[in-house]
C-alpha cells in the first residue's frame, strides 16, 4: 500500500519530488480511513493490544511464528505504530502529530530489541549488535512512557478529526472505526476496574440498543465511497442480527436485577471479539474474508424472505379488506337473486357458473395486479435476499446451546441459531 516514489527508476543523486496531497488522497484505497480509526482505538486502549487469539492448542513460540493476534503487548504496540504510519502516509498534514506518537513507540521498539538481545540466539542473529546495544542504552536514557503515548494518541485523534472536518465521508469512516472497535471491546467481564459500568452486562445491552446502533448505522451510511462497495449494507444487517440475538438471550447473558454476568459471559464476549475482526475485514476489503453466501446462509435468507412475504400478504389483506368484503357481499347477493328465480338442477348449475365466473375474473384481475407489482420489485427482492445471505455468512454468533423454545423465539425474530458441532464447539 506504500506510495513512495523511491525505486529503481529514480536516478542516483536525485531527490524524488513529493506527491501532492490531493493525489495522495486519490490514491488512498477504500477502507483505509476506517482502518485508521480502528488502529487508533487499539493504540489508545492497552487491553486491545493484548493477544486475543483463541488457538487450540495454545500458541507455542518455540515451534510457531506468531500471527498478529499472537503478538505480546509490546511487539503489538510496535506493529500498530508501523500500521498507523502506513495509513497516514496519504495525509502528510498529519506528520507532526504522528511524530509525537512514533517517538514513544520507537522507544518501545528499542526496548523490545534490547530484550531480544539479552538472549544468546538473538545476539547471534543480529545484523548489527553494536547498534542494538546503542539502542538499549538509549532506552535507559529516555524510557518509554505510557502516559506520554496516550497523550500523543489523543492529540493525533484531534488532529485527524480536524483534518477530516470538511470531508464528511472520511470523517464518518474514521469515527466508524472508533465506534465499531468500542462496540466489540468495551464490554468486559474480567480484569481491572470491574466496578466500572463497562464491566456489567448492561454495557453490552446498551451498545446494541436501538439508540446506539442507529449512530453506528448512520456512520456506515455516511462513509459512502470510503468503504468497499456493498460492505456497509452487509455489516449493517449483521449488526442487526447480533442485536436480535442479544435481545432474545438477555436472560442467559446476565441478570437484569443484579446487573451481573452469567456463566455464559466469556462465550458471548469471545464471540463478539471474533465478530469484530470479521466486520473489520469486510469493511477494509480484506480478500481473506469472503462475503459470498454459503448454502446455510441462503437457507436462512430464504426463511427471512418467507417471513417477509407473509407479513406483506397480511398487510395487503388489512389494507384492502373493504374490497374483499364488497366482493363477498356482491357474490352473495347475486347468488340469492339467482336462487330466488330458479329451481331444480338449473338453479345448481347457474349458481356454480356464477361463482366460477366471478372468482375467475376476480382472481385473474388480482393475480394480474400482483404480478405487475412484483415484477417491478423483483430485482430489489433478489438484492435484499442476497444481502441477507451475505450478512449471515459473516455473522459469528456465540456457541451456546438452545432449548426448543429458545430456538422457536429466535426463528420468530428471524435469527439463525448457530449450527454447533457438539463435540467441537461445546467441548
Amino acid at each position: 500500500m506504500s506510495v513512495s516514489t523511491e525505486g529503481a527508476n529514480v536516478p542516483v543523486g536525485l531527490v524524488p519530488e513529493p506527491v501532492p496531497p490531493a493525489l495522495l488522497r486519490a490514491m488512498q484505497p477504500a477502507g483505509a480511513v476506517f482502518a485508521l480509526g480502528w488502529t487508533m482505538a487499539e493504540l489508545f486502549d492497552p487491553r486491545r493490544r493484548v493477544s486475543d487469539a483463541m488457538r487450540q492448542p495454545p500458541f507455542d513460540p518455540d515451534t510457531q511464528l506468531p500471527l498478529v493476534a499472537d503478538l505480546e503487548a509490546d511487539p503489538k504496540l510496535v506493529f500498530l505504530a508501523a500500521q498507523l504510519a502506513e495509513l497516514l502516509q496519504f495525509f502528510p498534514g498529519l506528520a507532526a502529530p504522528l511524530a509525537l506518537v512514533t517517538a514513544q513507540t520507537d522507544k518501545k521498539k528499542a526496548a523490545v530489541e534490547a530484550e531480544n538481545l539479552a538472549t544468546a540466539t538473538a545476539a547471534e542473529q543480529a545484523d548489527d549488535v553494536a547498534a542494538m546495544q546503542a539502542a538499549a542504552a538509549a532506552v535507559v536514557e529516555a524510557p518509554f512512557s505510557e502516559t506520554d503515548l496516550l497523550a500523543a494518541v489523543a492529540g493525533l485523534n484531534q488532529a485527524i478529526l480536524d483534518e477530516f472536518a470538511a470531508d464528511p465521508e472520511r470523517l464518518s469512516a474514521y469515527q466508524l472505526g472508533l465506534s465499531l472497535s468500542d462496540l466489540t471491546w468495551v464490554p468486559r467481564a474480567e480484569g481491572s476496574g470491574l466496578e466500572a459500568p463497562a464491566a456489567r452486562p448492561s454495557a453490552l445491552f446498551g451498545l446494541f440498543s436501538r439508540t446506539h446502533l442507529s449512530t453506528v448505522q448512520t456512520l456506515l451510511s455516511g462513509a459512502g465511497q470510503q468503504l468497499p462497495a456493498g460492505s456497509a449494507t452487509i455489516v449493517s444487517r449483521s449488526l442487526s442480527n447480533w442485536a436480535d440475538w442479544i435481545d432474545v438471550n438477555t436472560a442467559r447473558i446476565g441478570s437484569a436485577n443484579a446487573d451481573a454476568w452469567s456463566e455464559n459471559a466469556g462465550t458471548v464476549l469471545a464471540a463478539l471479539r471474533v465478530q469484530g475482526w470479521i466486520w473489520r475485514s469486510v469493511l477494509t476489503g480484506d480478500t481473506g474474508v469472503t462475503v459470498q453466501p454459503s448454502m446455510s446462509a441462503w437457507v436462512q435468507a430464504a426463511s427471512s424472505m418467507v417471513r417477509a412475504a407473509r407479513l406483506i400478504t397480511i398487510s395487503i389483506l388489512r389494507r384492502f379488506w373493504p374490497i374483499v368484503v364488497i366482493a363477498v357481499v356482491a357474490l352473495g347477493g347475486l347468488l340469492a337473486l339467482i336462487i330466488a328465480n330458479l329451481s331444480g338442477i338449473s338453479q345448481v348449475w347457474a349458481s356454480l357458473f356464477t361463482v366460477v365466473a366471478i372468482l375467475g375474473s376476480g382472481g385473474y384481475g388480482l393475480s394480474s395486479g400482483v404480478s405487475q407489482s412484483f415484477a417491478g420489485v423483483g430485482y430489489d427482492v433478489w438484492n435484499a435476499a442476497k444481502t441477507e445471505a451475505s450478512a449471515w455468512s459473516i455473522t459469528w454468533l456465540p456457541a451456546m446451546s438452545a432449548t426448543p423454545a429458545q430456538r422457536a423465539e429466535l426463528d420468530r425474530r428471524g435469527v439463525a441459531a448457530p449450527q454447533l458441532r457438539k463435540n467441537l464447539d461445546l467441548g
